[in-house]
């Protein structure tokens, strides 16, 4: 008969914590394995739907490109870009060597949004995306 689920105890990196002889759980040290979980695929799951976009002259290469500026330096979630980064983004993502011309500021924002929804990170679409706060925080104050 096949099992259900993870094997309390076994062997491998995500194993669950067994019962010692006492009948304590066992002690595991931060950062094991089994206590973290499993890699995060956010960053792989973002670049194939950046790709899925079917954008004239992003690739593999570019979807990756813009998938790092989307995220914090050194990994990490993935949050909004200001719109400087949106600018500079319709500029760099595809490179010059390809001919094409800039991508526009919507593109760049329907890679946004789905760099974000793989990420979990809540879109809304209706403050247009890198304009959020300032106008908002400003009516709250009146």
């Amino acid at each position: 008969p096949m099992r259900q689920g993870p094997a309390v105890g076994g062997v491998g990196p995500f194993r669950l914590p067994t019962r010692g002889p006492d009948g304590q759980l066992e002690i595991h040290r931060p950062g094991c394995l089994c206590c973290i979980g499993p890699p995060d695929d956010a960053f792989e799951r973002s670049c194939a739907a950046v790709v899925a976009l079917r954008i004239d002259g992003v690739g593999p290469a570019e979807a990756e490109r813009f998938v790092r500026l989307c995220t914090r330096a050194g990994g990490g979630d993935a949050t909004p870009l200001s719109k400087g980064k949106l600018k500079t983004a319709c500029k760099s993502v595809r490179s010059k060597a390809s001919g094409a011309p800039p991508l526009d500021l919507a593109t760049v924002e329907s890679m946004q949004r789905k760099v974000l929804e793989c990420y979990g990170v809540p879109t809304d679409e209706a403050s247009g995306g890198a304009n959020t706060g300032a106008s908002a925080s400003g009516d709250r104050r009146r």
